[in-house]
């Protein structure tokens, strides 16, 4: 083989594994949490993985957040929220993540769901 085809093999090898990097980056799997734009009010959040917390912070109204998921986080890999609002409300969830995106929808009385509210739904407060 001569130098020249094997650099263009080089070449198209090295394309064929950046798109692959590339894919894989845009397609692993996360989850978005998305809060209600109706809401009254912001609400905190905890985020576990196995138990442990990773993230802990504010979501407020209308806002959406990207939270990554261990691509091989083994058998017992869970993921969990728990939200609260000032010391009235609180909710949690819990569930074993896939390969995918999960979106989850915290409405105003923060309930969770992983379907989006119909279209034109008002809540009242």
């Amino acid at each position: 083989m001569d130098k020249a085809r094997k650099q263009r093999l080089l070449g198209v090898l090295a394309l064929v594994v950046l798109f692959g990097a590339y894919v894989g980056w845009s397609e692993r799997p996360r989850i978005l949490l998305h809060y209600s734009g109706q809401a009254p009010a912001p609400i905190a959040y905890s985020y576990r993985e196995k138990g442990v917390e990773t993230f802990s912070g504010e979501i407020r109204p209308g806002q959406v957040r990207e939270f990554p998921v261990k691509l091989f986080g083994g058998s017992d890999y869970r993921i969990a929220f728990s939200f609260h609002r000032g010391e009235e409300k609180y909710a949690s969830f819990s569930t074993k993540p896939g390969w995918g995106t999960l979106d989850l929808y915290v409405d105003s009385e923060l309930s969770v769901s992983t379907q989006p509210p119909p279209e034109g739904l008002i809540q009242q407060h």
